[in-house]
């Protein structure tokens, strides 16, 4: 079971270190935003955005898409700041996005690299069918079962990563699905320290709080530095996925 209020506690925490750290998570958006405008048009009355975050694809929807209202969503409240200084007539809707009550309909729901952090993906996909309108968009990226596959081996700790086929299976129970691409992001780094590091303030090590003893962290960098080195760096992989799905 995910923590959400650690998971809010260390996105909180790195919320100013995030955009210089979140390099994948932001290709990721502006690769968001291009299929949207690709697959399903520029032209959208309600847009609702969950996990806007520090607001990597709100600025790339604001800069391509035509919109009449926007909504955004985020567990940490100060995310708002973020997106009222790119859309500021914008609304801003605080909480868990399985928490929270949402009235209205839209016809445009998306989210970059936020989806991971769900515990319940099928009742959130069926949430989203719900307050959609018809023919309305449902556009999002998230992590396949190969994201941090590094820090699995070495640490035993991982997100419930889902198999791409099963992520497929869900999606097509609610929503026909018009895209759908899975690919792999390898960055490198001078030391497992680094990677720590990267982790750490990018926000996405809110999983499992660790004592890092001395001790643990040698353990750590000896056995990443053995098993993941490639030409005098240190790799750690990303398994970023893309969906843009249409409301049945």
């Amino acid at each position: 079971m995910i923590n959400k209020e650690l998971v809010k506690s260390r996105f909180e925490k790195s919320i100013e270190t995030y955009d210089e750290s979140a390099i994948v998570q932001k290709a990721m958006a502006q690769e968001l935003t291009e299929k949207i405008c690709k697959y399903a048009g520029t032209n959208f009355t309600e847009i609702f955005e969950f996990g806007s975050g520090t607001g990597f694809l709100t600025a790339c929807l604001a800069d391509k898409i035509n919109f009449s209202n926007y909504f955004a969503n985020d567990i940490v409240e100060k995310s708002e700041n973020f997106v009222k200084n790119i859309i500021p007539e914008s609304e801003f809707i605080p909480g868990d996005i399985e928490a929270v009550e949402i009235q209205k309909q839209y016809d445009l729901i998306v989210s970059n690299a936020s989806m991971q952090w769900v515990t319940d993906i099928d009742s959130l996909l069926k949430k989203f069918r719900d307050i959609l309108k018809p023919e309305g968009i449902l556009a999002f990226t998230t992590f396949g079962e190969q994201n941090y596959k590094e820090i699995k081996d070495t640490t035993g700790l991982a997100l419930n990563y889902l198999k791409t086929e099963t992520l497929t299976q869900l999606c097509e129970s609610y929503f026909s699905i018009e895209y759908l691409e899975e690919k792999t992001e390898i960055l490198l780094f001078d030391t497992p320290m680094d990677v720590l590091k990267h982790i750490k303030d990018s926000g996405t090590n809110g999983i499992q709080t660790i004592n890092w003893t001395v001790k643990k962290l040698k353990d750590f960098e000896k056995f990443y530095s053995l098993k993941f080195s490639e030409n005098n760096k240190v790799k750690l992989t990303y398994n970023p996925i893309c969906v843009i799905l249409k409301h049945k």
